[in-house]
């Protein structure tokens, strides 16, 4: 008998670590992250990915990768990004789970990584985050989150408004969790959700008592972003995030509540009709949560004159007129190389 394969099936059978992999509708991408979570260095894992809602044409692609260790949940009917996670937690058979989604791409070392770091921690609902390469089309890597949270830093400001000024959200997302089984069904992600899924589990778990929770600086994977197809978050209604910050109102300080207010809810505004009553309404629940300081007025007034749509577009131009800067740039040095006598004729 193939040694390799009788192996691969003993993993199969009594995996360490299960990740669960969300999808719909995305047959090639969701295979390039199951790719990935097989091809780890860290080899005892089974793959569950949940196909959420009728889909055979995600199935049969998966179903072509021909790996043991990938188990396909299809569901009869769509439940939604949290709970496809629920899902795929409860048919988990390993000690440890990790998430990927179905857009991102795990470096080969992730889960040995985090294995070995969760390992020396004690306690039964041990979370181990890291960070990661945001990678979009034409731009060099960026890492992510930019920074690890201070030492007793309160996490909904690490989040939401961190003192480093670069960015007003931050931590960990999803495809960077890797925790104790017991942790994800004591803390079952929100069902219903339409957006920050992973904001509203880590805010939650890192304010369980039982948590124990490492960041490794390392970034362990990619995140994929493509601008001309904008993610759920992205497209998310004011509406939404402003309804989920105050479900959550008392995970977070009121500077964190502020400022989510400010760089999210005004950030996604895209109406046009009625904008003013808008950022209106949404300043004087920042008055109610804390002084606004002259930041604060400066970051709502830009949020105000530049919807979504008008960035968009504003970094649209900007990534042409760069391809024809660089473009005109090769030519003039084509053009200006001294011709050798060979080409001379």
């Amino acid at each position: 008998m193939d040694t390799h394969n009788q192996s691969r099936r003993a993993r199969a059978t009594n995996p360490l670590v299960s990740v669960v992999i969300p999808t719909r509708g995305r047959s090639e991408i969701v295979c390039r992250a199951v790719r990935s979570a097989l091809d780890q260095t860290f080899r005892s894992v089974e793959v569950i990915v949940v196909v959420d809602g009728e889909d055979p044409v995600t199935v049969r692609a998966l179903e072509s990768l021909g790996d043991s260790r990938v188990q396909i949940l299809a569901l009869v009917e769509s439940q939604g990004g949290s709970e496809a996670r629920n899902i795929g937690v409860r048919a988990a058979r390993g000690n440890w789970i990790a998430f990927l989604d179905d857009d991102d791409e795990w470096l080969p070392h992730k889960l040995e990584e985090q294995v070995r770091v969760g390992r020396s921690e004690t306690g039964q609902s041990v979370l181990i985050t890291c960070r990661r390469f945001n990678r979009e089309p034409g731009q060099p890597d960026e890492i992510a989150p930019w920074r690890l949270p201070w030492p007793n830093e309160d996490i909904s400001e690490y989040m939401f408004c961190p003192s480093d000024g670069r960015r007003q959200t931050s931590g960990p997302q999803t495809s960077g969790y890797l925790g104790t089984r017991k942790l994800f069904f004591d803390l079952p992600f929100t069902p219903g959700l339409k957006c920050h899924q992973d904001w509203d589990w880590y805010l939650r778990a890192m304010r369980h008592e039982s948590t124990v929770s490492r960041m490794l600086e390392e970034p362990l994977y990619i995140m994929h972003k493509e601008r001309e197809r904008p993610s759920m978050t992205q497209q998310a209604r004011w509406e939404t995030s402003l309804n989920w910050a105050n479900s959550r109102k008392n995970l977070m300080t009121q500077r964190a509540f502020k400022s989510f207010l400010i760089h999210d809810c005004m950030y996604r505004c895209e109406i046009t009709r009625g904008r003013l009553w808008v950022f209106q309404k949404l300043l004087a629940a920042c008055r109610a949560s804390g002084d606004l300081g002259i930041g604060d007025v400066l970051a709502a007034a830009k949020w105000y004159l530049f919807r979504p749509a008008l960035r968009l577009r504003l970094r649209g131009f900007t990534k042409r007129l760069r391809a024809v800067r660089s473009a005109s740039f090769v030519n003039r040095t084509a053009a200006g190389r001294p011709r050798t006598q060979e080409s001379q004729g």
